[in-house]
């Protein structure tokens, strides 16, 4: 029978007296006071945890900032664009108002215009008819100094007329008493005349003169509105004026 082979012998186990010199006892804590170790672990903590907040904080005061300037920039631009815009609101009635007071004005100007120009066109018709007024009776005028010498001229004629049968009675005794034989007789259709004698009828006083040829050759009956030719020198006529005797 072998022999049995004794185990291996265990390695020694070293002990480092650092790790044991760092090492701190656990200690258990009475009462209200804690140990050492916990009092750092909650220092660390609370460090630790005041620096994230600080952080967040911090983060968050920016943020709000940032926040703060976007609103206002945000603002003043509203601000800006709601000034223009009611400027542009007020530009724009203001010019309405002021177009619709020009266009008005220039109604009423061009009103004015026509009215005046109606007022000068009857001024110029009211002139023009004072002058055919004045041209009319200067003609009147001319025709009535025409009209009295003609009667004077009649009433001359008819002087000499008078005058030469006087003289023929005078010369002519037997024309006398034939006369004197015949006033006895009345003839109811005889006339006797005062100046020329009509050359239409031959029986009546010629009372009507043809214009515009001024011959004194109708009477009223012949006459009856409707000459259109004086008969004496058959001159067209367009009137005939009557001339009363006195």
């Amino acid at each position: 029978m072998a022999p049995m082979n004794p185990p291996p012998p265990k390695p020694s186990q070293v002990i480092d007296l650092t790790e044991l010199m760092q090492k701190t006892p656990n200690v258990v804590s009475t009462g209200l006071r804690l140990s050492h170790d916990q009092s750092q672990n909650q220092q660390h903590f609370y460090s630790s945890l005041s620096g994230d907040v600080t952080g967040k904080i911090k983060r968050q005061r920016d943020e709000l900032d940032r926040f703060i300037q976007t609103q206002g920039e945000e603002l003043r631009r509203t601000l800006a664009e709601n000034r223009e815009r009611r400027y542009v609101e007020l530009l724009c009635a203001a010019e309405e108002v002021v177009g619709r007071k020009v266009r008005e004005r220039d109604a009423e100007l061009e009103k004015a215009t026509r009215l005046h120009a109606e007022l000068e066109a009857r001024v110029a018709h009211l002139a023009e008819e004072a002058r055919n007024w004045q041209l009319r009776a200067a003609t009147r005028e001319a025709e009535v100094s025409s009209l009295q010498a003609h009667l004077q001229q009649a009433i001359a004629s008819r002087r000499d007329t008078a005058a030469n049968q006087s003289t023929f009675r005078d010369d002519d005794g037997d024309a006398e008493e034939a006369e004197d034989a015949e006033s006895v007789y009345e003839d109811p259709e005889r006339i006797e005349l005062f100046g020329p004698s009509c050359r239409i009828c031959r029986q009546n006083l010629a009372t009507v003169m043809a214009l515009p040829c001024r011959h004194l050759a109708l009477c009223e009956g012949c006459d009856g509105g409707t000459l259109r030719a004086c008969p004496i020198c058959l001159a067209v006529t367009n009137t005939g004026v009557e001339i009363l005797y006195s």
